[in-house]
This record gives structure tokens, sequence and C-alpha cells, in this order.
């Protein structure tokens, strides 16, 4: 069979003709890969659940999973591909995989009826065949006389070309010993193992690996398989792709590095879980729900074997600062583990952790395209795993990714409703594959913990009706797979809610249209005279723009004022973003060691998630409940022993403008309903707030849709939300795959011809990258006014795409509509759309060196 070549770019010319590796080669190895990954990737309790689905014992379950992996290149035997692939327009034309999902099934059993829909093993092993390059196959429903469309394809060959095929699966059946196939192989568990099928491919067609190892090994199967395994092993163990080694953890001190409070204690005496499932952690913020839900991790991953953990963050400056703490944790946790891979459309360009993977073999090859999720231990945007739910190329990479670790999701309150039914999708997922999951929220409403539970429990045990419960505020609740829950003691709960209780002040000012700024510099001259930080939170980046200027202005510059937003170029964010958390955030130090005496940072709601600081005084915006206690959750964060003597407590100052209707573009933004609401709440509690005791009633009070609408205008608000949120669940229901034991057959799970880049995972996010272009006066072009850093004239290399993606600024997609697109278009993905705008000032469009982008005359209405 040496015949047939598997095997070609890359590998050199021998005596005038393209060097080809052997066909039956490529599938030993990868065979082999696969066999390796299984004792060397997968964490025990994954294969425990795939053999248990299989019902095989696990050494049986490994064979299996390495033949499958074996066969998958099956459709290379086919004359088009021998050939040399000729053009797809040709009639002779057929794509490997399609051919292989086409053939498999017959080979398997020579008396197997083409019937797709039904799960036959021999046509689930069909599926993953064709879906090995990330994209299932369409289904094909074959005339009734058609007994086996292989044999009718003339693209397929006759029936020489099919003995090929079947030589090829029978030699691979021979060498696993798998003479027979197991009786099930659920499309669920399919569709995962295409996973690793995928990556034993990925590894085992490495060129170098071919070259320099497999090229000379021998030819005789049994021999070859014993060098291929061995030398596959050593690869693999180079790649970071091992789980995490659960060691003894001394205390919980190590991972907290202070004493326990009384939510993790609770945690780490009282839960003891017996199998997968979901919590739900509920505390104010600042109150170490990170800490807790890693403690609750490290459970959950020894009881089910699972120790890998996946944080998903919902920003990219958030994970960026979770990177860091993982780091810490890896250590603290007493694992021993691989890299901590960070996955964010920007994180290659995050200078940290580009110094973190300098060096590192592995964690260059893990940080290869929809690779980082594979690490043990991955810290990375929720948009990497609602991916998953997608019916996208390669979502099945992303759920094998996921099956041997514990998903621990922060800020779940920041999704709004179309992620939320992706997310629900996810968890679906992870109940089926018993995947465990921590939530964590300071403002988590009910019916979202709700629908998020029933999700899970629907994917766990789907002949069964979810039974929901909420967790107390502040506490926890577990969830198992079986449907039992677990509490927390009620003398745990009396503890969580005397720790750190504290007395907050909301100052609900309604202000007349034009005098806002004016009402901010009250709160900032006091900073001025007598020192303070002071954190203030606006609507939009125009707002903030404005108010800064103003401010700036008004004080005439004894005070520093800082501004952060989203428009700035990406290198001068990250300065701005490094410089705030240095001086304000919990480990804060400047020159003498100590917080300044008077900094006021104007920024966006970027702050109030992504950014761990801490203030004297938070001044914001109207905004919806949840919000407003994440923003206070800003201010008196940390002890500090020297504050301002205005300073008294944590106090949130809330501008809310006497004016109706309330502004388009805070609605554009904020629904409606969630800020009348909110301010009808604001004047009915009164400016003093017991946290965390009153936490919980008020945010239900706005954001629980089963209470009952108020009256007015309210309701008419609360109707227009509730259908908006209708059609973006069914937008996402029409986005998304099915839920697991939905999947009737793998064509569902991806759709041709979509990149998972060109889809978004969150409704209303349509931005641009716009590259700005100086000229000088000899007119040569520069990527900064200050003439530094030369504009690419020819294709960019890496250090000039690195130095493309820090100058340029994200943008409305509709501003940039009317600038020019680069004369070639650039390689990487992120400038794959990029626009290049003359700067400073393009029609209305400028750029400012300290308002960032701007267009027009930035106006506050209000």
């Amino acid at each position: 069979m040496v015949e047939l070549w598997g095997k070609e770019h890359g590998l050199g010319v021998v005596d005038g003709r393209p060097a080809r590796y052997p066909l039956l080669f490529h599938l030993v190895d990868t065979a082999a890969t696969a066999w390796v990954l299984w004792d060397w990737h997968l964490a025990p309790g994954v294969r425990g659940w795939i053999a248990d689905r299989l019902s095989l014992g696990e050494e049986d379950a490994q064979r299996f999973v390495a033949f499958v992996a074996g066969v998958h290149d099956v459709g290379k035997a086919i004359p088009c591909f021998q050939d040399g692939e000729p053009s797809p327009a040709a009639s002779s034309y057929i794509r490997h995989d399609t051919a292989g999902y086409l053939a498999v099934p017959s080979l398997l059993d020579d008396l197997a009826r083409w019937d797709p829909v039904v799960e036959s093993v021999p046509h689930v092993i069909g599926e993953v065949v064709g879906g090995h390059h990330g994209l299932f196959q369409p289904i094909v429903r074959a005339p009734r006389e058609v007994r086996q469309p292989e044999r009718h394809d003339p693209r397929l060959g006759g029936p020489l070309w099919r003995s090929r095929r079947q030589t090829l699966v029978d030699q691979l059946r021979a060498l696993l010993d798998v003479p027979t196939l197991p009786d099930r192989f659920p499309r669920p568990v399919a569709a995962v193992v295409t996973g690793l099928v995928i990556v034993a491919d990925w590894i085992a067609s490495e060129i170098a690996w071919i070259k320099e190892v497999q090229w000379t090994a021998p030819t005789e199967l049994a021999a070859r398989w014993t060098h291929t395994v061995a030398s596959a092993r050593r690869r693999v163990s180079g790649l970071g792709l091992a789980p995490p080694r659960l060691l003894r953890l001394a205390s919980t001190r190590m991972l907290v590095g202070q004493p326990a409070n009384p939510l993790q204690k609770s945690i780490e005496d009282e839960f003891r879980p017996a199998t997968a499932g979901l919590m739900v952690i509920t505390a104010s913020t600042g109150y170490g729900k990170t800490e807790a839900a890693v403690i609750a991790a490290r459970a959950l991953g020894e009881v089910t074997g699972r120790p890998g953990i996946a944080v998903c963050l919902p920003t990219q400056a958030t994970t960026n600062a979770m990177w860091h703490r993982g780091v810490r944790y890896e250590q603290a946790m007493s694992l021993a583990a691989g890299p901590v891979t960070m996955m964010h459309s920007m994180s290659a360009f995050y200078l940290p952790y580009r110094d973190y993977c300098a060096d590192d073999a592995a964690l260059q090859w893990l940080n290869g395209v929809k690779r980082p999720l594979l690490a043990g231990l991955s810290v990375v945007t929720i948009d990497q795993v609602l991916i998953a739910a997608l019916a996208v190329q390669h979502n099945m990479l992303r759920l094998w990714a996921l099956t041997g670790k514990v998903l621990v999701i922060d800020e779940v309150h920041a999704y709004e409703p179309y992620m939320l039914a992706l997310l629900g999708r996810v968890l679906s997922w992870c109940g089926y594959l018993r995947v465990s999951v921590v939530l964590m929220s300071a403002t988590l409403p009910r019916h979202i913990t709700g629908k998020l539970t029933a999700a899970y429990l629907t994917g766990a045990r789907p002949e069964r009706q979810p039974v929901v419960q909420t967790p107390d505020y502040p506490g926890w609740l577990f969830t198992a797979a079986s449907g039992q829950h677990v509490r927390p003691s009620a003398a745990a709960l009396d503890g969580m809610r005397s720790h750190a209780s504290r007395r907050a002040r909301i100052e609900h000012v309604r202000y007349e249209p034009g005098t806002r700024v004016e009402t901010i510099e009250q709160y900032v001259r006091s900073a001025a005279e007598h020192g303070g930080c002071i954190g203030i939170v606006c609507a939009t980046v125009e707002s903030a723009q404005v108010t800064y200027h103003r401010v700036r202005a008004a004080l005439a510059g004894i005070v520093p004022v800082t501004l952060l937003h989203a428009r700035l170029p990406h290198r001068d964010r990250a300065v701005i973003e490094a410089r705030i958390v240095s001086s304000l955030g919990k480990d804060a130090t400047t020159e003498n060691g100590k917080r300044p005496i008077v900094d006021v940072v104007i920024s966006t709601a970027l702050i109030e998630q992504s950014l761990d600081v801490d203030f004297d005084l938070v001044i914001t915006d109207l905004a919806p409940i949840a919000l407003l206690i994440q923003r206070l959750g800003r201010c008196w964060r940390h002890d500090r022993s020297q504050r301002p003597p205005w300073s008294r407590g944590a106090t949130l100052v809330v501008l809310d403008p006497v004016v109706t209707p309330l502004p388009a573009t805070w609605c554009a933004i904020y629904p409606e309903y969630e800020l009348l609401a909110t301010r009808r709440v604001l004047a009915e509690q009164g400016p003093w707030l017991e946290v965390p005791a009153d936490i919980d009633g008020i945010v239900q009070r706005v954001h629980d849709t089963a209470l009952p609408p108020i009256e007015g205008d309210a309701a008419v608000a609360w109707r227009a939300r509730h259908a908006l949120t209708s059609q973006h669940r069914a937008l996402a229901e029409f986005a998304a795959t099915p839920p697991p034991h939905l999947v009737d057959n793998l064509t569902r799970l991806t759709k041709p011809d979509v990149e998972d880049i060109e889809v978004s995972t969150r409704l209303g996010v349509d931005t641009a990258r716009v590259i700005p272009q100086y000229r000088a006066e000899d007119g040569t072009l520069w990527l900064d006014p200050h003439r530094t850093i030369p504009f690419p004239r020819t294709r960019p290399s890496q250090d000039e795409i690195r130095a493309l993606i820090h100058a340029s600024v994200p943008c409305p997609q509709r501003w940039a509509t009317n600038l020019d697109r680069p004369a070639r278009r650039w390689s990487h993905p992120l400038l794959r759309d990029a626009r290049i705008m003359r700067a400073p000032q393009h029609g209305d469009l400028r750029i400012d060196p300290v308002l960032g982008l701007v267009k027009g005359q930035p106006r506050d209405d209000l």
C-alpha cells in the first residue's frame, strides 16, 4: 500500500519529483498519536466517561478511539487526490474528507445500508471522518435503490479504489486489534471525539516531525507502531497538553494569601461533591469570590478526575488581570501543571503574556490558532467558550478542550440575553459531558440563575424535568448532575452575612439639563482641596471625552485627571490601564510607595468590570442597579490606612437627569425599563445601603423578570424589553448548535463557509479597526504623530503587524465606511478588515492625543 501517498507539502524534492509520505504511514502515525493523547492528554475522568458511553472497558475504548483517528484520511485513497487534487471545478474533484464520509461506513460494515440519520456506529464513524477538518459534511440522502452511494459515485473510483481503501482499513483494524466495533457511539460523544481526532491529526501532520523522526521509521507495521508510539510520546510530552496533577494543598491560606473568609472556609470545609455539577457563588464585590471558585473547582476536579480549569471573563482587561492571578494560583494550588494559557483576540499583543511565552516551546505550540484552550489551565474571554455553542467550524475542538476541565465563569451578570442564551447551550453540553461549572456574580438575577441551572440539568439528564433552586445571598449552591442540591450550613451563612458587613451610601442626585459637569466639579474640588481619589463613570465615550475636557479645564490643571475608554489607540489604553492599576489597585505602588494624594479617573463602564481599583468616591451616570452595585464595589474596595477626611465610607453618587424620556444614547446601551426601575428603587431605598444584606433584594426588584412590572412608562418599557429579549433568544437559537440530546446527525453542529472569527457572540458589537497614518512633509508615512514608527509600505512583518495593532483604534463600523482599505490586505485576522485613516484628521474624524478617536464635536446633551 505504500504507493498511495498522504503528505507532500513541505517534504522537499527527491529525484526531481515531490517527496511523498505514504498514506498508510500517516494513518498509523495519527492512530499512534491518538493512542498517546489518550494516555497523556485525556484526564482520567474523561477516559472513564468515554469508555462508559461506548460501553467498553478503558483499554478497548482507547483502541477504538485510536482506530477512528487512524481512518480519518482514508478518503485520500481516491483518484483525484492521488493525481494531485485537480481544480475543485473539475468534474472528478471531491474533497478527501467528503470522500471519507461517504466511503467509511461500508468499509466498516459491508452490509451497512446508507441511512445517515440512523445512529449506526459505521455511519457515526463516517461523520467523524468527514468532520476532521472542522466541518461536518452535509447529509447525503441516497435514492432507495442505492444501498451504498460510495459504490455509485464515480469520483471515488471503481472497485479497485474501493479495494485499496478496504485494505487500509483492514490493516489498521488488525494493527490495533479492533475486530469488532462497539454497539454504540452516541453522536454527542462522537462530536467531542472529533476534537481529539483533529488534535492527533495536527500533531501527526507536522512536517518537521515526519522528516526528522518518521521518514526512516520501520516499514513493517508492528515495528512501526512501536517506534511511532514512542516518538509520539516524546513529541506530545513537550506540547503542554497534560492535565494538571493535583497535589496536597496544605491550607486555603496558600491560595488566598490570608486567612480564609467565611465564604471560602465554607466551601473548603463543607463542600464535599460526589459527582460533577454546577455551583453558583454569589457575594458582594470584593468578597473573594474568585478564590472561593478556585477552591470549589479544585474539589470538583479531584472528585471527577478532571483537574483542569478554564476561567472565563467578560473583557480583555479582566482576562489579562485574571491571567496574572492564574499564574500565581498554579503555584499556590499545589498543581503539577503545564503552562497557563490566555486567549482573547488581543492576547498575542499583551506584553506580559508575550514575555511569559517567549522561550517556552509548549506555549508557542499552544498559542496556535484555536489551541490555547487545550492547555490544562486557561484564562479566556467568554467569547472563546461561547463559540462552542455556535454552528461554526472547529466548535467540536472547543467542546473537546472543555472535557477535562472545570469551567469557571465570572461576572455572569455582565452578559446580555443573546449571550446568556448561548451560555445556556454551552452549559447543556457541559451537563452532558459531565463538565463541572462554577458561576460567579455579585448581582445575579434569580431568573438567570434558574435558566442556566436548568440548561445544565437538561444536558445532564434530559429525561427528567429539572428542579431548580437559587442560592442564598451571600452564599453558594451546588446542583449535582443527578439533580441533588447542596447548600452551606446555617452557621456558615450567618458568618457570610456578618463578614465584611458595612454601610454604604448611594446619593441619588437629580440634576437639571446642562448642569451635569458642574455637579461633578463640586465633588472633584473637594478632592483638590483635601485630597482623595475619585472615579467618574460616564454612560458613553462621547460623554467621557466632554467630561474630561471640561473638568480638566475648570480645575486649571491643579488636579491630575486621567481619561480611559475604548476608543484610544491600543498601546495608549494599555499604558493608561497599567498606570491606574499600579496607583489605585490592591497592591498600589507609586514612586513614593503610596497612593497618589489626588487622582481623578474619568472612564466608561470599562472600569466597572475590567480593573481592580479602589477610589474614595465613585460618581456615575444612571445605569441599571446591578451595574451600580458593581461600581459601588470600586469605592473603599480595599483596606487603606489613609483616606481623605471628607470620605467616611463607600459612597456612590448617581447622576440622574430630570428629563423625560431618558436620553436615547443611554437607552441604546441599557434597557429603558431597567433604568426607570432603578430610578424608582433608588428613590424608595433611600441613601443608605447595608452590604451585603440589601444587595440581593434591590437587584431582584429591577432585574428579576418574574416580578410584575411597575406602572406607567416603565410598564411600556418592560413589555418592550421582554419583546427584545425574546428576539435575541430566538437569534441565539437560530445560530446555536442543538442541545446534545437532540443531535441526530453531526451535520447540525457546523455550517459550511463560516469561520468563528466572523461570527459574533455578542449582538450589537459591530466595530471596525482604524489604523492612523501620519504623513510627514517629505512624504514619508508614520504610525504615530512623533514619527518614530514607520508605516509599513509592503507586506508587514510580524513586528510591523504588532505595531499596526498597537496603533489601531476600534470604532463603530459605520464611522469607517468611507476610509481607505490597505492597498494589499494584511494577513492577520485582526487586520483583515482594517481601514486606514489619514491622521490626525480625516473628514469629521480626528485622533486627539488625549481624547482618542473623536467624531465631530463631542457633546454632552445633559
